[in-house]
């Protein structure tokens, strides 16, 4: 049996995680010496609530190899067992570094993990797809070698309200270009090659909006849409219109940006991931 395993900044809700059988390893959020597991021990509306009430600036941190280890000991409990584990890019978190270390462990033969150079709803499209990979029959080293080729299908796109957060946080990538020049704009960013870039600069939000719709427009034909936001709902019933008028052959998934990923967009960030066809 192959167990698909990947972690909280995935944005996938307890109840999906669940239903589609996947195994999520959550990292933490901490406000100064209060340490929170994401979407364990605080959900996304804590989340935001405790963000707007709070002086500290929440940081984060990745999970521990024996916290991975834990788990591929249970998942591996019978010789015919594998692992795939799709996670957040490298090059925005250590957690695949603890997967790898905890990999070790084992029979490198049973367990495949997968840089997905990806977050949150990109992260969520790509588990998506390789569980109809794993129904499909295909082997773990087959389903690993497709989650990785398809990571370059996948689309990211974040207006924010502000670049605090992402400052702040040390995760800004080639963005940081976009400090210092910001006024009244929303910056529009892109996650590429695994890190945040800078996409635009549009003088209202809603520029901003149009140009996602035009970037998703380009992308298509699309295998899987997704819309998630960060204490926005009223952007994201505004942007989820304008989708479903300009992208009418995908049900988009809709989501929240949760603690850990929303550490780094702050509030009022309404994001877009999609996934190209094979």
């Amino acid at each position: 049996m192959i167990h698909l395993v990947t972690d909280s900044t995935a944005d996938i809700s307890p109840s999906d995680a669940q239903a589609l059988g996947v195994h999520v390893v959550p990292l933490s959020v901490r406000f100064g010496d209060e340490e929170y597991r994401d979407g364990v021990d605080i959900d996304p509306d804590q989340f935001y609530a405790k963000l707007q009430t709070t002086d500290v600036h929440p940081s984060t941190s990745q999970p521990s190899p024996e916290a991975f280890a834990a788990l591929y000991t249970t998942l591996l409990a019978n010789p015919e067992d594998e692992i795939v584990g799709l996670h957040i890019s490298a090059k925005l978190s250590g957690t695949l570094q603890s997967a790898t270390l905890a990999a070790k462990e084992f029979d490198p033969a049973r367990i495949h993990l997968v840089d997905t150079e990806s977050v949150s709803g990109g992260l969520q499209l790509l588990i998506r797809a390789t569980l109809d990979d794993i129904k499909a029959g295909d082997s773990a080293a087959t389903v690993a070698e497709k989650a990785t080729r398809r990571r370059g299908n996948v689309t990211i796109l974040v207006l924010l309200d502000t670049l605090t957060y992402l400052h702040r946080g040390g995760r800004i990538g080639r963005a940081q270009a976009f400090v210092g020049t910001l006024l009244n704009v929303k910056p529009l960013i892109a996650i590429r090659d695994g890190e945040v870039v800078p996409l635009a600069r549009p003088r209202s939000h809603a520029k901003g909006l149009d140009i996602i719709v035009e970037r998703v427009r380009a992308c298509a034909p699309l295998r899987g849409l997704a819309e998630f936001h960060a204490a926005a709902s009223d952007s994201m019933t505004d942007l989820e219109a304008r989708l479903t008028t300009a992208i009418t052959n995908v049900t988009a998934i809709l989501g929240r940006i949760g603690p850990v990923v929303g550490a780094y967009s702050g509030p009022g960030g309404i994001g877009v991931a999609c996934l190209g066809a094979d």
